[in-house]
């Protein structure tokens, strides 16, 4: 009984001590790459945000209330996203798509990558396009292929728009996206994109992958620390 509460004393302890943000220097570059738990609201700098190929803004089955596309839209325009089509719609304007027999929501559909730039109050939000939606049930639904090819424009997008703010980055692809991949093998490809795009040109002086807290338990941040610290 003794071992047994010693051993609990010392898992909790080793829970209670996991670091909550960790720092990686990207080698040959000015850039600090973060990973931390936190809100991605509550970061400077601007934010990155994956949605589908519709740029859909209805909450409900175009956009789920349980996706931090319908977070972003319930909490920045009151679920009212008037201005929000507007800014899309002319961030979008001239963007090649093609016309889809959708059921609910919009029907222009864009391609993988496409981004568009909104503003709320003071902070800058970039939306980049992750998903394709099934246009008879709007499901989303991506892969790693496509997410790797999203992050790297959405990239080069934040590379432009910055402006010597620091970008965030959410562990997109963890959600209803359909990628499937766990959170530590999600966060590694993130990292390495993050990596890899600033090889070719810096980005910003500081990029942020921000991890909600519900993931605390699923990564341990000293490991990502020390194997990419190794590479």
């Amino acid at each position: 009984m003794t071992i047994i509460a010693l051993l609990g004393v010392v898992g909790g302890l080793e829970k209670i001590f996991k670091p909550s943000r960790v720092a990686l220097p990207i080698p040959n570059s000015n850039t600090c790459l973060e990973i931390l738990f936190g809100d991605l609201f509550e970061q400077d700098g601007i934010r990155l945000i994956s949605v589908n190929d519709h740029f859909d803004s209805e909450i409900g089955k175009p956009v789920s209330d349980k996706s931090l596309h319908g977070l972003f839209l319930k909490r920045c325009f009151g679920g009212h996203p008037e201005s929000f089509d507007l800014q899309v719609d002319k961030e979008l304007k001239g963007i090649a798509f093609n016309t889809t027999a959708k059921t609910e929501g919009k029907t222009k559909a864009y391609a993988i990558g496409t981004t568009a730039v909104v503003g709320v109050n003071q902070d800058a939000y970039l939306l980049f396009v992750l998903t394709h939606s099934d246009p008879q049930t709007s499901k989303a639904s991506s892969d790693v292929t496509l997410l790797w090819s999203a992050l790297g424009e959405a990239w080069g997008r934040a590379r432009i728009e910055a402006g010597g703010r620091p970008v965030n980055l959410p562990l997109v692809g963890s959600g209803l996206s359909g990628i499937g991949l766990p959170t530590r093998d999600l966060l590694n490809l993130l990292i390495l994109s993050a990596i890899t795009k600033t090889k070719e040109k810096e980005i910003a002086g500081r990029i942020r992958i921000v991890l909600h807290r519900d993931r605390f338990d699923d990564v341990d941040l000293r490991d990502v620390k020390k194997y990419w610290s190794e590479k």
